[in-house]
């Protein structure tokens, strides 16, 4: 699952996709159903209109499971994709007043702060680089309300493949004349560097709540 071949322009990579994207997630993501399922256990089970922002959000394959635990939440949905977010939108249908979808990028868009109970990213923080998801990462926690919680679920490597990723996508972005972030080409990080950015930022607790293979799902509380 973890590559690095010719780059393309993010939106355009999924724009392409889009209509095939839950079909290649459910044969990709190691334990899919599990997976996407915990994304939404660390969420407290409310009828309250919570608020959450849910950051690179596709086609919002987690938006089910959120939405069993909180049946009223209203959900802000960034994505680059809008094809993503028109189907979005239709899986949706009953959910619409609830749904607010915004086509951008989620590292130039402001989140404002302590706005949000939850921020959710799924799949998609792979794609960033150190510095980058730092910044990233330091937007979110100033967005989130005071014991928010960030949940991510992403793929992971060992430190070792983590190196060597890392050095021949640096090669590439200075071949290709690449802006980190904006171009599809996965870059995932260890646990052990994911831990370390997380406390960098200033988050109170790092806790690793799903690890099946690559796939992880990973908590910070503000």
């Amino acid at each position: 699952m973890v590559e690095i071949n010719k780059s393309e322009k993010m939106n355009e990579f999924f724009n392409k996709r889009a209509a095939s994207y839950d079909e290649y997630m459910k044969n990709n993501v190691n334990n899919f159903e599990e997976f996407y399922k915990t994304i939404a256990d660390p969420i407290i089970k409310t009828n309250e209109k919570i608020k959450i922002l849910d950051i690179g959000c596709g086609t919002g394959l987690e938006l089910k499971y959120i939405f069993e635990k909180a049946p009223n939440a209203r959900i802000i949905g960034v994505d680059v994709s809008a094809e993503m977010l028109e189907i979005l939108l239709k899986k949706y249908q009953d959910k619409v007043d609830q749904i607010n979808v915004v086509k951008d990028s989620y590292l130039t868009l402001e989140f404002g702060e302590n706005k949000f109970d939850y921020v959710v990213s799924v799949m998609t923080i792979h794609h960033l680089l150190y510095d980058t998801k730092k910044k990233l990462y330091t937007k979110i926690l100033k967005s989130l309300n005071n014991n928010g919680k960030y949940i991510e679920g992403d793929y992971v490597v060992s430190e070792g493949k983590e190196k060597r990723l890392l050095k021949q996508f640096k090669k590439q972005m200075n071949q290709e004349n690449l802006t980190d972030g904006f171009f599809h080409i996965d870059i995932p990080f260890s646990i052990k560097t994911q831990e370390k950015l997380f406390k960098e930022v200033g988050y109170r607790k790092f806790d690793l709540i799903f690890k099946k293979k690559e796939a992880a799902i990973y908590v910070g509380v503000k």
